[in-house]
């Protein structure tokens, strides 16, 4: 009951990514079967089944970040409040939000389900397909319903794993216990440690000194001052890291694409009986993922989303260099402090932008191009919704964290054009990593051929 009251009284954006997830469900489960009624109609050959079921955990995985960003996001800071005061603990908010997931990813099971059920059909033992209600490759003998089963709950499981996931990463740390209360004499009289310090004589303020071990101490005493500055190097050379790898894969998967393309244009890669088994120009998805072309989008894509945050962070420390005034500084610290939680998805928006910018560039030029067959445009938009979600649940998230800024802002009667300086500088330094990951990608992209 407390599942479907948060369900329905959620705000618009949690219906959205409620909605999304139940769309992305279904589509999981279509492919899975799809992927089933392949391996069932030849069974001497599972190499496509094989090859196919791998490619279904890429819509899989993005399903479940976009779960793992609705446990995140959803129910709001205020309602985890309430929540926490009526008693609910950080695992049985995660278990609230495990079952808020997983609803939706139910519902869109069963709905594929019934879309592959025929009427007149024996559930009991078998379920026939019927592609020819949707236009998908989905003709053979019937599906045994255990394995239908089977694979129609894995979206529902791993949503509902990584919903609880995001959930407990979300939540606020443990506040210290307050200190215990004393009795002195028989006054009854309690006297608190923050009472004792509230009253206390405020020391004269002394300038900063590393502090100095001395006979006794314990070597935690004298490293705590250090391990700010400690953390704060260790996040950017691992920011550099991760910028260095991911420009270094997406080339080398740009470069692989490109091969690939080029070897089934000649005639002489794997891709290159694609043409022979074309209908109406759509490449089958067995052939396309046969190719080496989805593998060079795949580690393309891999390769942005690592490079998102480390371009992320260095845009918001060229913000802060030289001699930054308030607007500059704040926008630069903020976007370096985001920087792991929408730099990822910022990547993998861009990748999607990259594969959108490829394909309008092929069409505008009026080459010919081989387009994706019903199974690949089906996962191709699950994994563009996906991502779409997981932005917007993420910027969602990291508007949540500015509200207290903006109070403190206020509060130092600090004027209008302040915020509004750093809201415009964070979106300029937004829209310019997205550009310098998607345009290159983009315009480097290869499609396979007609």
């Amino acid at each position: 009951m407390l599942t479907l009251r948060l369900t329905l009284s959620a705000p618009p954006l949690a219906l959205l990514l409620r909605l999304l997830l139940l769309c992305s469900s279904a589509a999981v489960g279509l492919l899975l079967l799809s992927t089933l009624s392949h391996a069932l109609e030849h069974p001497r050959h599972p190499g496509g089944a094989l090859s196919g079921l791998a490619w279904c955990l890429v819509p899989l995985a993005v399903t479940a970040r976009l779960s793992a960003a609705l446990g995140s996001a959803a129910p709001a800071p205020e309602t985890r409040g309430g929540l926490t005061a009526a008693g609910l603990g950080p695992l049985r908010i995660a278990l609230l939000a495990a079952r808020t997931a997983a609803a939706p990813c139910v519902l869109g099971s069963a709905l594929t389900l019934l879309v592959c059920v025929r009427t007149g059909a024996d559930p009991a033992h078998a379920v026939p397909p019927s592609g020819a209600v949707l236009g998908l490759p989905l003709p053979g003998p019937s599906l045994p319903l255990p394995a239908a089963l089977t694979l129609l709950s894995a979206a529902p499981v791993l949503a509902a794993t990584a919903a609880a996931w995001g959930a407990r990463e979300s939540l606020p740390p443990a506040r210290p216990p307050a200190p215990a209360s004393r009795k002195t004499g028989t006054t009854g009289r309690e006297t608190t440690t923050s009472r004792e310090s509230a009253t206390a004589v405020p020391q004269p303020a002394v300038p900063f000194r590393k502090p100095v071990a001395v006979l006794g101490s314990t070597p935690t005493a004298t490293e705590d001052a250090d391990a700010a500055p400690q953390g704060h190097e260790g996040r950017s050379a691992a920011f550099r890291a991760g910028l260095a790898t991911g420009l270094l894969l997406a080339a080398c998967g740009l470069l692989l694409a490109r091969l690939a393309a080029q070897r089934a244009l000649t005639g002489t890669g794997p891709a290159a009986h694609a043409g022979s088994v074309m209908t109406a120009g759509h490449t089958p998805a067995d052939v396309l993922a046969a190719s080496l072309l989805p593998a060079g989008w795949l580690l393309a894509a891999c390769g942005l989303v690592l490079a998102g945050p480390g371009l992320l962070a260095l845009g918001g420390r060229l913000l802060t260099n030289g001699q930054p005034g308030p607007a500059r500084l704040l926008a630069g610290r903020s976007l370096a402090g985001e920087a792991s939680w929408s730099g990822r998805p910022l990547g993998a928006l861009s990748a999607v932008a990259a594969a959108t910018t490829a394909l309008t560039l092929t069409l505008l030029d009026g080459a010919q191009a081989a387009l994706p067959g019903p199974l690949a445009a089906l996962a191709a938009l699950s994994v563009a919704c996906c991502v779409v979600g997981t932005w917007l649940a993420v910027r969602s998230r990291v508007r949540d964290s500015h509200v207290p800024l903006g109070d403190l802002l206020d509060r130092l009667g600090a004027p209008r054009r302040v915020r509004r300086s750093v809201t415009w500088l964070r979106a300029a330094v937004l829209t310019t990593v997205f550009v310098l990951l998607a345009a290159p990608a983009g315009a480097l992209a290869a499609l396979p051929p007609h």
